[in-house]
């Protein structure tokens, strides 16, 4: 006959919570601190840290340089405005990764309805989301922009100097919030599709690289043709008593020098040959003026059709970067301006950050809590 067991209640230590009930407010702040942190691998494995961090790094070097290149009282390697648009395969590598880890592990572990069983509003969650991942490629794209503006005013002996490195970043700064806001909308939003990461990850490269070569096509090989021109005019000569006036005229079409600051910098009638690429000057001395030469200016111009001015409309990031153009009249880039289809540019990039957060909360309000 067995001896009767007798049942012993064991005192683990379990203290129910006694403070203040914290509200919808708090709820909302600890999903962006807590994906905000996961944009960056912390709280998570060391294989987590590597893509956020390494892509962090490479968007420091050019701005590195740049520091280096002001202290020496050189050009920018990389400029302000451009760096967006030069650096855009890294953010959205950051973007790729980041954006499903905050959102697809929810929908393949089902637990949205722990989430929702607080007080928290089914906009929340996504709202939340969206910021940390806005927040940190924010912090990475901006990050280069404020090093070289650093680097520009410290190296600046002036105010008005301070001034113009000012208005200089200002363009840097209009890229990065409106290409932050666009991409971690589109990847989110591509992310919250499917609750497989591999998958989500493979859609957002994949969705930003084939419009990528869509817009280029569209931009270079359609919409471009080639006009030449030919300029003559009378100017100064570097080296008036050269036997061979083509190739050392002013070390351009043979010369070692590229085109000297201190003679010229523009040929016949403004034709700048930085801007326009002039790789063919023949010139004789004049006989009539010593130590000026007859010179014949040859280069080509590139003609846009409205298929290349519409084609940056083919992916997000030279959306923004077409409405950079456009609004600043740049010409620095290797897009064309978009005028006048500028305010197509920018009712896209109101439609890709309005319409995708719409879609992301649409999204959230028909998941299941079940």
């Amino acid at each position: 006959m067995s001896t009767p067991t007798t049942s012993v209640i064991h005192d683990i230590g379990y203290k129910p919570y006694t403070g203040p009930r914290l509200g919808r407010g708090q709820i909302l702040r600890a999903l962006y601190v807590h994906g905000l942190r996961a944009v960056f691998g912390f709280g998570r494995g060391p294989k987590a840290k590597i893509v956020p961090w390494f892509v962090t790094l490479v968007m420091v070097i050019p701005a590195a340089l740049n520091v280096y290149a002001s202290s020496e009282n050189k050009p920018l390697i990389l400029d302000y405005s451009l760096m967006g648009v030069r650096m855009m395969l890294f953010t959205v590598l950051l973007v790729a990764v980041s954006a499903p880890e905050l959102v697809t592990r929810d929908l393949r572990h089902h637990t949205l309805p722990l989430y929702f069983s607080r007080p928290l509003r089914r906009g929340d969650y996504p709202l939340a989301k969206l910021l940390a991942l806005f927040t940190g490629v924010l912090a990475v794209t901006l990050l280069p922009v404020l090093i070289t503006y650093l680097g520009q005013v410290a190296s600046s002996t002036s105010g008005h100097m301070i001034w113009l490195d000012t208005r200089a970043a200002f363009p840097g700064l209009f890229v990065s919030v409106l290409q932050s806001a666009v991409l971690s909308v589109l990847a989110l939003l591509l992310a919250a599709s499917t609750s497989r990461r591999v998958i989500a990850t493979g859609l957002i490269a994949i969705f930003f690289l084939v419009t990528l070569a869509i817009s280029q096509v569209m931009a270079n090989a359609l919409g471009t043709s080639w006009k030449t021109h030919q300029e003559s005019c009378v100017v100064p000569a570097l080296d008036p008593n050269a036997p061979n006036l083509s190739g050392n005229l002013f070390g351009v079409g043979g010369g070692v020098n590229g085109p000297p600051d201190f003679v010229i910098n523009q040929y016949c009638q403004g034709v700048n040959a930085r801007e326009y690429g002039i790789d063919n000057v023949t010139g004789v001395k004049d006989p009539n003026k010593p130590g000026y030469a007859d010179i014949t200016v040859t280069y080509e111009t590139p003609v846009y059709s409205a298929i290349a001015k519409a084609g940056g409309l083919a992916n997000p990031v030279y959306v923004v970067e077409g409405l950079r153009i456009w609004v600043f009249n740049a010409t620095d880039s290797d897009l064309p301006n978009p005028s006048p289809l500028g305010p197509l540019y920018g009712a896209e990039a109101a439609l890709i950050v309005l319409g995708g957060s719409a879609g992301l909360f649409l999204r959230y309000r028909k998941v299941s809590v079940s």
